[in-house]
């Protein structure tokens, strides 16, 4: 079977890059990549004829607390247009897949379309009010996709061609359980004020029904003292995320998997459709998981953020199982021909009803 040509393009620093690539091979397609926030360029240097500039701007107080940082941007997008040209040349690509766009400028964005034979399509995962830069790119795309649905409807946005379609779960990857004593319930993410009091909420409820904990969080630059937040003495503190693989393991050996909603976005995160592959019960405040065809009580136990009193009878449920067509739905492969409309495919979309 002739190999799908494709253009990746997104951040590498999210821990999603390398598995979207793995998954995409897997999957018969022939990846190129390209990487809107390479390491080296964290560490970039500016010429130094632009500090001589600089420092004769802050002399003369002549737009220097920007000039550095313009100058510097400048640089980067024309070490990244270099390398779009470098990979993609005398190539002719499928498709274009950009996660992320507004990491992206105008003109990278434009040269990659260039390299793109078929579909220039755009994703973004995170909601449009926390990017709005990513509203500048959105009509350069064929197909531009959220998984918010709150961006679906937002009368802002109503001008914009915007295409749902949920998160999904790396199908590549089989569950292989960790047998292990108890029952262990995992959560991992990123400090935000507006959710540490359920976190901590919710730790102190399952120690209290004999659940082990498996909890991190990651506090980022000058939040110091946010670990004050967390009294509950069986949350651990992290200083570095946790990779892919150490994340599948952790979720494996887990009986729980604990979603709090991330308040920049109201959109299902990838922790809910690994809970549905790996058949683990699913804690989460998002309630919009209940209009979804692979909800079951049973399996998913949706809190206000404050009040956890159905948690006795839901632990004493046994799991249900869901439909495998179902499940398949969500999976990657599904998933990525949805994005690309490449029948066949089961549809994904948001619900219409939120209620």
């Amino acid at each position: 079977m002739k190999k799908i040509k494709m253009i990746l393009a997104m951040p590498s620093h999210s821990n999603f890059a390398t598995p979207i690539q793995d998954n995409l091979k897997y999957h018969n397609f022939d990846i190129e990549f390209i990487n809107s926030s390479p390491e080296h360029l964290k560490r970039l240097k500016l010429p130094f004829t632009i500090s001589i500039c600089h420092f004769f701007r802050k002399i003369f107080h002549v737009n220097a607390s920007t000039y550095k940082t313009e100058a510097k941007q400048f640089l980067k997008n024309q070490i990244i247009v270099k390398e779009i040209n470098d990979k993609l040349s005398n190539q002719n690509f499928d498709y274009a897949l950009v996660i992320r766009p507004d990491l992206f400028s105008l003109t990278q964005l434009e040269l990659i379309k260039t390299y793109t034979y078929q579909k220039f399509i755009g994703y973004q995962w995170n909601g449009l009010g926390r990017f709005p830069d990513t509203l500048f790119s959105i009509k350069l795309f064929d197909r531009f996709f959220i998984f918010d649905h709150t961006d679906l409807s937002n009368p802002d946005y109503a001008s914009y061609p915007l295409l749902g379609c949920t998160n999904f779960y790396f199908d590549m990857y089989q569950p292989q359980p960790i047998a292990h004593h108890g029952i262990i319930a995992y959560f991992v993410g990123l400090h935000f004020d507006e959710r540490s009091m359920s976190i901590n909420f919710c730790a102190q409820e399952l120690v209290k029904h004999g659940i082990i904990l498996d909890f991190n969080i990651k506090f980022r630059h000058g939040e110091q003292n946010a670990h004050l937040q967390y009294p509950s003495k069986e949350i651990k503190f992290i200083k570095k995320n946790i990779d892919f693989d150490e994340n599948i393991k952790r979720i494996n050996q887990s009986d729980i998997l604990v979603d709090v909603v991330n308040p920049i976005h109201n959109g299902l995160s990838f922790r809910t459709f690994e809970a549905l592959y790996y058949e683990k019960k699913l804690i989460t405040n998002n309630k919009m998981v209940q209009n979804y065809d692979f909800y079951h009580p049973n399996n998913i136990l949706i809190w206000d953020g404050q009040d956890l009193t159905g948690l006795t009878a839901f632990l004493a449920k046994p799991f249900t199982p869901i439909d495998k067509k179902i499940v398949e739905k969500y999976g990657f492969k599904n998933w990525i021909k949805n994005i690309l409309d490449l029948p066949p495919y089961q549809l994904i979309r948001l619900p219409d009803s939120f209620d």
